[in-house]
């Protein structure tokens, strides 16, 4: 492998400089890229000057190598690849300059807030010759790959159904107001997430979907906080998942997952994903806990260990022969399986994920 790559961050806000260190569920990109053996830290960009100057304040960087553009940013420093993690409809078009500028990049979820951005997005990469990854945290964090590991190892044999259930109370008055005026925030904050994960598990893609939104009449929500679906992979696997942000109750785990086989059931209760992960086998009635081995189990440890295996990962990708974990193209199907429970939602009808594949160019 070659030196340490040369890496500029596009996006400047609280994942990557948390605002309250203490409370916050990550060390941040900023923190993660400066400790990581691979990349250098060349500069920072973001459109809110205020943002930029609180950057400068904490004296990562010198504040000529800082910007509010991203093409300048770029065309000053030249770097090799481009890490972005401004607000989500930002992902695309800093994408597209990235790659115009010969970057690499890694982009945190959403990839895209739109999939026929996305599929812009990677035939640009293609013919530019530059990676395109995206940071799906579920499937780098412990869970996530030892669920993996255990049905590509065929522990509970041929999975047939899959339960997911996500309560939280994301109704705080401190939380930005912006964020109670996106259409369907369950979806594209969390369930992308979740939508991405059991992709990965499976190795399948979702080809249907039908569903119901829902708005409690306690909900700030200006669109529908509250989903059901019903789910259906290539294989034939059904996934049952239903989630809220508007749930009043705080006593129960956020995520409540469970992946059944024929041999046997894969069991995580968790806030954010984190361990442990339980096998129960069929005919006993024990539970071996499949991240045992795991000594940093609370939900920042986590958030960071997958952060940094993202980082590694990115650049193994980048310098030698291997796709990353996450491909932007491999993740398109995941945008795909999003807007066709939006449009399940909304229409009251099934869709087909291939058509909305389709729509969007790809």
């Amino acid at each position: 492998m070659q030196d340490r790559l040369r890496l500029f961050l596009c996006g400047a806000g609280n994942r990557a400089l948390p605002k309250d260190p203490r409370r916050s569920h990550w060390r941040g990109w900023i923190e993660t890229i400066r400790r990581s053996p691979r990349f250098e830290l060349v500069g920072i960009q973001d459109a809110d000057p205020s943002s930029v100057a609180r950057v400068a304040t904490s004296g990562v960087l010198p504040e000529d190598r800082l910007f509010t553009d991203l093409d300048a940013g770029l065309a000053r420093l030249r770097p090799d690849a481009v890490l972005i993690c401004p607000v989500a409809q930002a992902h695309a078009p800093q994408a597209l300059v990235s790659i115009a500028a010969g970057c690499h990049v890694l982009v945190e979820k959403p990839f895209v807030t739109r999939l026929a951005d996305g599929v812009t997005v990677c035939r640009e990469a293609e013919a530019a010759g530059v990676v395109v990854a995206v940071i799906q945290t579920w499937r780098a964090k412990a869970v996530g790959r030892a669920m993996r590991r255990a049905v590509v190892e065929g522990l509970i044999g041929r999975v047939g159904q899959i339960f997911f259930r996500y309560l939280r109370n994301r109704e705080g008055s401190s939380l930005p107001p912006y964020l109670f005026e996106e259409p369907f925030p369950l979806l594209y904050a969390i369930g992308v997430h979740h939508f991405d994960l059991l992709r990965y598990v499976l190795g399948e893609n979702v080809v249907r979907v039908e569903g119901r939104g829902f708005r409690p009449p306690w909900s700030r929500y200006a669109s529908l906080p509250t989903v059901h679906l019903a789910m259906e992979t290539a294989g034939g696997v059904l996934i049952s998942y239903a989630g809220t942000f508007a749930s009043q109750g705080g006593a129960l785990p956020q995520e409540d997952l469970a992946v059944e086989g024929e041999r046997g059931t894969l069991l995580n209760r968790s806030d954010w994903s984190e361990p442990p992960l339980y096998l129960s086998r069929v005919g006993s009635s024990e539970l071996q806990d499949l991240t045992a081995d795991v000594e940093e189990r609370d939900p920042r440890s986590q958030y960071d260990a997958a952060d940094a295996w993202f980082l590694e990962d990115f650049y193994v990708a980048v310098t030698g022969t291997r796709p990353p974990l996450c491909p932007g193209a491999d993740n398109l199907w995941t945008l795909a399986a999003l807007e066709g429970a939006v449009l399940a939602c909304e229409s009251g009808k099934p869709v087909d994920v291939a058509d909305v594949l389709h729509q969007a160019g790809f």
